[in-house]
């Protein structure tokens, strides 16, 4: 359908005049001459057949016929410049990261901060179901996971683990260090585990490959399995991304063994992605 309506570079014209009351300074705002500015304003009057502006010898006044245009082109420009705004963001380019809400949090976040500055012509999207057993991978760029070997990643960030407990659960357990082996043993074998929900026994693992039959609570949620051991609810599994309850007192440590092999396997799956590798090796 055919819009009857001006050329747009005569409206941008009268919109600038408009608004700065001036020719001259209109030109200069729209990179032509001052004659161009007002051959556009007087094809404008001639098209609504009455005059935009009352011109003087040292000034442009708008006429109400002019300042009833002004208020509603500068709404239709305001509207297009919202609109393409919106377009140039969805037109983006995606990063999706596939990590969980622990990691992102305590890790992920301010890295991804100074990284989206540099690169803001990528959307960065996080999905957080990757432990999850319905999780897939198909769509992700970028994946997070924590394991206990490299295996095929493109980056391995250690995160040795050890045990930790509040402080008042830590004055109540058997006297002296936990050591590995001892899980399961008298006295320390009543003592409550904090768990996730995984095939592999982590602290098995820590615990030399020594059965752990101890008493668990199973936590799917990492922060809310931290906040459990903060409120007493039993040992937990540390790596240093908890080092600050650890600095302000609210975890201890409570052994001198660390399982050393744990650490975040990262993998970049697309071109993309492989942009985000060298800010998180920093």
């Amino acid at each position: 359908m055919k819009h009857p309506l001006p050329h747009l570079d005569t409206l941008k014209a009268f919109e600038s005049a408009a608004r700065l009351l001036s020719f001259t300074r209109a030109a200069d705002e729209l990179c032509v001459s001052k004659g161009a500015v007002g051959y556009q304003v007087k094809k404008l009057e001639q098209y609504l057949g009455q005059p935009l502006f009352k011109r003087t010898t040292r000034q442009i006044l708008l006429t109400d016929a002019g300042q009833l245009l002004y208020q509603n082109t500068q709404h239709w420009f305001q509207q297009l410049h919202q609109q393409f705004a919106q377009l140039m963001v969805t037109q983006k380019v995606q990063l999706v990261i596939a990590v969980t809400t622990y990691t992102a949090v305590r890790w992920l976040s301010p890295r991804l901060a100074a990284f989206s500055q540099t690169h803001q012509e990528l959307q960065i999207i996080l999905q957080h179901s990757i432990n999850q057993p319905s999780f897939d991978a198909a769509g992700i760029d970028l994946s997070i996971r924590w394991q206990h070997h490299p295996g095929d990643s493109d980056c391995f960030i250690k995160a040795p683990l050890f045990p930790v407990a509040n402080t008042e659960l830590a004055a109540k357990l058997p006297t002296g260090k936990l050591q590995a082996g001892n899980l399961g043993v008298s006295p320390w074998r009543d003592v409550i585990l904090l768990t996730e929900p995984r095939q592999e026994d982590l602290w098995q693992f820590w615990n030399n490959d020594q059965p752990a039959p101890n008493p668990r609570y199973v936590i799917e949620d990492a922060n809310v399995r931290v906040q459990a051991a903060i409120d007493g609810q039993g040992i937990i599994l540390a790596d240093q991304l908890m080092q600050a309850e650890i600095e302000a007192g609210t975890l201890v440590n409570i052994s001198d063994h660390t399982y050393k092999q744990a650490g975040y396997a990262i993998k970049a799956h697309t071109r993309e992605a492989h942009k985000l590798l060298p800010w998180l090796r920093q």
